[in-house]
């Protein structure tokens, strides 16, 4: 039977001279000389507890593994039934591997790194067994801070701009998010029912019937909601200067623009003139905007979005490349079918570019085609570079997303790990007050000589 020491990570066991006498690192030596090893080292420093994990055995401290009381390893009644009298250890036939990582959560404490290559399912099977949910001792731990935490004073001004922003404040906010989230879902709505064609003309003249008049009052209202929004949230923010660098206040107000401009056109212009239609044109089409302020009420879609404002340089370097590749092959292209007699749809470089962009994302829509058969050849070719030409700047920015959700979650883990360390020694403090370890307060015989 192997003794291992656990290292500083939890995928490696290594025996560490440092930590423990020759008897307790896996060299061939009597039990009674373990035996008498341990009980040397306990004298001078904690007592060791040995565990036994399906045949491998681990020694730590119980002031180690009273970390957490709440847990299996650290509470003395609960592991108490797994003590085997006769070999002086703690016996659980569970997986080793993942057993160093969950004793190395004891002895950090509060860093869990279970190993890379297991499946998530038997992690949680063994941190279940141990009684270990690092998410319930994260919360209880964030729900007693709250309660022990002296409230803090908002002013006026930043009680309104929570209220506006957070809709987990208050009930009031929660209702603003509700009318803001249904006024969306409106406007998109409405937006799509005026493009077809049987339902525009309840969008134009809306004075001339009751219905007309009631669906303009109600892009009236949202409007008018969207506006008190933005501006309240410009009024209380903390920093002006920053209210215009966000991409979500941006859309904000790129969403009620249009409104805007269509009344200032509407009241300046006088009959039909051809400027006022386009003017028009222009400012339904920006309406489309406003489907992007949804992404204010989707955690995953503003982390999406801030990571495309981060990666704006790799954006910029695959539109530079594909630009250059679609001017080189729409150049030769348009020469190779001109020098055919067969040539009759590339009248011009731009259509050979059009053709490009149409081939190199291997779209292919068909209306535009090389009719010789040194066009034909070249447009193969064409294909297979192009699926080239767009790896390799795609692979970048891949990489970027991946980098910006792997730093994501690096944090969230490091500070779950802090608030388990905070748990950790506040577990340290209940003991010092106490003046003892925990024990079993007499209902069980003296379990903690576990070496005899």
């Amino acid at each position: 039977m192997k003794t291992w020491a656990v290292s500083s990570s939890p995928k490696i066991l290594s025996r560490q001279k440092s930590c423990f006498p020759d008897a307790l690192l896996g060299k061939k030596s009597s039990v009674s000389s373990l035996s008498g090893d341990i009980r040397r080292l306990e004298t001078k420093n904690a007592k060791l507890i040995r565990i036994n994990c399906a045949g491998e055995i681990y020694i730590t401290t119980e002031q180690s593994l009273s970390h957490y009381p709440q847990t299996l390893l650290g509470n003395p009644l609960k592991r108490a039934k797994y003590f085997n009298e006769r070999e002086g250890t703690y016996y659980f036939d569970r997986n080793q591997e993942i057993f160093s990582s969950i004793l190395y959560f004891y002895q950090s404490p509060g860093t869990f790194r279970p190993p890379e290559y297991f499946d998530a399912v038997v992690i949680d099977e063994e941190l279940e067994f141990f009684e270990i949910d690092l998410v319930k001792m994260t919360e209880d731990y964030d729900e007693e801070k709250r309660r022990a935490a002296k409230p803090v004073v908002l002013t006026g001004k930043e009680k309104v701009h929570r209220t506006i922003t957070d809709p987990g404040y208050n009930r009031v906010s929660f209702v603003w998010a509700a009318i803001d989230m249904i006024c969306i879902l409106i406007t998109i709505t409405t937006m799509v029912v005026e493009s077809i064609t049987e339902y525009k003309e309840y969008f134009v003249d809306p004075f001339e019937t009751p219905l007309k008049m009631g669906i303009y009052s109600l892009d009236v209202f949202i409007n008018t909601f969207f506006t008190i929004d933005l501006l309240i949230k410009f009024a209380t923010w903390p920093q002006k200067k920053l209210f215009f660098k966000k991409i979500l206040n941006i859309l904000d107000i790129l969403a009620v623009l249009p409104f805007y401009v269509e009344l200032v056109v509407l009241a300046t212009t006088t009959g039909a003139a051809p400027t006022q239609f386009m003017a028009l044109k222009v400012c339904r089409i920006v309406r489309v905007v406003r489907v992007l302020k949804i992404v204010r009420h989707s955690r995953q879609l503003t982390e999406v979005m801030e990571v495309v404002a981060s990666a704006k340089e790799e954006f910029v370097m695959l539109i530079g490349i594909v630009s250059l590749v679609v001017l080189l092959v729409g150049s030769i292209m348009y020469f190779i079918e001109t020098l055919s007699s067969s040539q009759d749809q590339f009248q011009s470089i731009l259509h050979g570019c059009w053709w490009g962009v149409v081939t190199i994302t291997t779209v292919g829509y068909g209306d535009l085609s090389p009719k010789s058969g040194l066009g034909r050849l070249f447009g193969s070719l064409v294909v297979l570079f192009g699926i080239v030409v767009l790896a390799f700047p795609m692979t970048i920015i891949i990489s970027k997303f991946q980098d910006a959700f792997t730093i994501k979650k690096l944090k969230g883990n490091k500070e779950m790990t802090q608030k388990l360390r905070e748990i950790a020694e506040r577990s340290v403090c209940l003991r010092t007050k106490r003046s003892s370890t925990i024990s079993t307060n007499g209902k069980l015989p003296k379990l903690h000589e576990e070496i005899r």
